[in-house]
């Protein structure tokens, strides 16, 4: 399978983004940008699937949909602060979701509107890329 226009070779030795949906619109734009910049994804639609990519081995970024019905999104931030402290955790939900909003800072997420969140995704993703780059073997 060849790369999408625009995409570079992946970054060696990167940890992958986590995303955490089953909406396929929004991992596909974030597909999109992860590869541009180098990034992989690996998803997980259920706790079981959460739990395998958990397993594989700490993600440099975690990405939830705060409003995801295929599992439940608190439950997986937990998870993800056992199992992988070091990761950041970037939740997004619509502007009048308020209690979902506030439930994920109070679990120590970073959260953007999801709006916000799809016109700042090229900026924060390539914040990942450096970061991975800088980490990453030469």
């Amino acid at each position: 399978m060849t790369a999408p226009l625009g995409a570079v070779a992946p970054i060696a030795g990167a940890r992958k983004l986590l995303v955490v949906m089953s909406d396929l619109l929004f991992r596909s734009k974030i597909d999109e940008v992860a590869r541009r910049l180098g990034l992989e994804l690996r998803v997980a639609k259920s706790p079981e699937q959460l739990d395998r990519q958990l397993a594989a081995g700490e993600p440099a970024l975690a990405i939830l949909d705060l409003e995801e019905s295929a599992l439940d999104p608190f439950a997986a931030i937990a998870r993800i602060h056992s199992t992988s402290p070091g990761t950041p955790i970037l939740g997004f939900a619509g502007h009048g979701n308020v209690e979902a909003i506030r439930r994920a800072r109070e679990a120590g997420s970073t959260v953007l509107a999801r709006s916000g969140f799809t016109a700042q995704l090229p900026a924060l993703l390539a914040q990942v890329a450096d970061r991975e780059r800088a980490r990453s073997p030469k």
